[in-house]
């Protein structure tokens, strides 16, 4: 997620979701060095539709004015972050967005979550695309996280389950934020119900689970562990006492294809509880 020349692609929109985004991304450039790119993807209608040059004059002037609307939310990042600004065209807003992540070289896409209370994120078309298609992480801003008051994040957690390679995610957590010397918090959940993508059974496995990723880690980070418990995965997430400027690493659903996203429904469920960032890790070659 963090190499040197990094960049994180900002998917904007233009409301409220977006400006969570775009705090998320100014974090998380922030934190870890990177360039920040905002974009605007504008529709733009090709197969199976007959395409007028009416059609093309209102794109390009849904463009122009998208530009304008970029340059001011770049204004708001804030000094310290280098930022570009893209308008894209595309048969989808996720096909386009996608599309000027691999263009750009981006390490991770930005998003805007949090849709209500209590409301599935991939309840959302193009938010659900995304993490179920991206070839690069998608860190996720819950709702309201544009109104936060720092600037970087102080800490990287991830979920640790008890299913083979779980551990993964830890380790690709601790490699980035190893440069830039952060703490890694790995967290198990205890729940009564039976899910077990990311709960485990009780507290003996949630620890040997929990021990097992922190030795696999091993000198990357300095690592803690903790547990939550509850009668389900939504009161075990609110069991851990997070630290507001954290993000919660989770690996990708086995229903994933290999490097890419997919958000499983644990975690969707975990969602509309979380009150820090989720980052959706993809899927590594089995």
């Amino acid at each position: 997620m963090t190499t040197p020349g990094t960049r994180y692609l900002v998917a904007w929109g233009g409301d409220k979701r977006s400006e969570d985004a775009l705090k998320l991304g100014a974090v998380l450039a922030r934190t870890f060095e990177a360039k920040l790119d905002i974009v605007y993807v504008v529709f733009q209608q090709t197969n199976g539709f007959t395409v007028t040059a009416g059609d093309r004059t209102f794109e390009q002037e849904v463009g122009r004015e998208a530009a304008g609307w970029l340059k001011t939310a770049a204004k708001s990042v804030g000094e310290g972050i280098e930022v570009e600004t893209h308008v894209v065209y595309g048969e989808s807003i996720t096909q386009g967005i996608l599309a000027a992540a691999e263009q750009l070289g981006s390490q991770a896409i930005v998003i805007g979550a949090g849709s209500g209370a209590g409301q599935p994120v991939a309840a959302n078309a193009i938010v659900g695309g995304l993490l179920h298609s991206s070839p690069v992480p998608i860190a996720m801003a819950p709702r309201n996280y544009r109104k936060v008051k720092f600037d970087s994040l102080s800490s990287l957690s991830a979920a640790i389950g008890p299913r083979p390679g779980a551990h993964q995610v830890a380790i690709e957590a601790a490699d980035a934020i190893k440069r830039v010397g952060l703490p890694l918090q790995l967290i198990s959940l205890v729940s009564l119900k039976q899910d077990r993508q990311f709960h485990v059974d009780g507290f003996d496995e949630a620890e040997r689970v929990l021990a097992d990723a922190a030795k696999r880690v091993g000198d990357r980070a300095e690592v803690t562990t903790v547990v939550g418990q509850g009668r389900s995965l939504k009161q075990a997430v609110k069991k851990i006492d997070w630290d507001e400027r954290t993000a919660l690493c989770v690996g990708s659903s086995r229903l994933a294809q290999n490097r890419r996203t997919f958000l499983g429904s644990a975690a969707t469920r975990m969602l509309s509880s979380l009150p820090v960032p989720m980052i959706v890790v993809p899927r590594r070659d089995a």
